[in-house]
């Protein structure tokens, strides 16, 4: 979003400040950041539960509890739009997970959107929330799965263009060259672009890099080779076998879920049952003590 941002697509005031794991900052908005949490709150959700174990209802984006959230969005592209002119842009990886929400945003609003999906190598995104989150590594490399799957799913296969993050280290130019051309932005020229990318692209961002094809789960592996070969085809195909895996996921997770509610369920009951029947024995000991103390000369 950095070199989008110099390439002079403008971006909101409110960007979260750089921390001790993401050094330049992370070119994100607070507020978009914070309405996204409230929406997937209302659902009892957060960014990182995987929506495989815990999934959005069905037309999600439709119910009254996402409405205020919505509104406050509407609000803000407007005002946003109002600032900067013909052109504005955010990023925030819950995007992926909220496209129809936003789908039905830009329609009201008359908006030409362009859909860039930032990717990184899986294993990477992992260990990045190990070291900042304390993860789980298989929770980390789910969450990469159900959030490029979704961004491919909900915009219909229609990318813009796919940026992977170790391209900016490996030829960060010519991956800029793609962004202009994918997006059709003004060219700076020659110069002027390769000094840009030299300034923002700094060997000291990158913190890890995975390079062997190891991964927690075995989906994964093929996912993450389409989106570093940006085949579309090869995407849709793999983002719809994924809806499907979820789905029985979902099912099965949900029938597991409901025997263990329902085995809670009479295991509360029978502890009730005997809760009342040991407070009807305490009652009758009570009773006899104090017979029996009343006996006592």
């Amino acid at each position: 979003m950095n070199v989008l941002n110099a390439l002079g697509l403008p971006l909101s005031d409110d960007l979260m400040p750089p921390t001790e794991f993401n050094e330049k900052g992370y070119f994100e908005s607070w507020t978009i950041s914070k309405i996204h949490d409230d929406i997937l709150g209302a659902f009892g959700l957060t960014w990182s539960m995987p929506t495989t174990v815990r999934p959005l209802p069905p037309q999600w984006w439709l119910s009254p509890a996402v409405a205020p959230s919505r509104q406050q969005l509407v609000e803000l592209v407007t005002r946003e739009f109002e600032k900067a002119g013909n052109v504005w842009g955010f990023k925030d990886p819950r995007t992926a997970r909220l496209l129809p929400l936003w789908k039905g945003i830009i329609d009201e609003l008359g908006l030409d959107a362009r859909y860039v999906l930032v990717s990184r190598h899986p294993r990477d995104c992992a260990r990045s929330l190990q070291t900042r989150e304390r993860m789980n590594p298989m929770q980390g490399e789910l969450l990469w799965l159900e959030h490029t799957a979704d961004a491919i799913t909900h915009t219909g296969g229609k990318l813009d263009a796919i940026v992977e993050y170790d391209r900016w280290f490996d030829d960060g130019l010519a991956q800029a060259e793609y962004l202009i051309n994918a997006l059709g932005l003004t060219h700076p020229g020659p110069e002027p672009l390769s000094g840009m990318v030299q300034t923002i692209v700094s060997s000291d961002l990158r913190h890890s890099r995975t390079t062997e094809a190891i991964y927690e789960l075995s989906f994964t592996a093929e996912f993450h080779d389409a989106v570093h070969k940006r085949d579309s085809a090869r995407l849709d195909l793999m983002a719809n076998l994924f809806a499907a895996t979820r789905q029985f996921s979902q099912k099965v997770i949900g029938l597991c879920t409901q025997e263990l509610i329902g085995r809670l369920n009479e295991t509360t009951r029978i502890a009730n049952e005997r809760g009342r029947d040991i407070a009807v024995l305490q009652e009758r000991l009570t009773v006899q003590q104090s017979a029996v103390a009343k006996d006592v000369p």
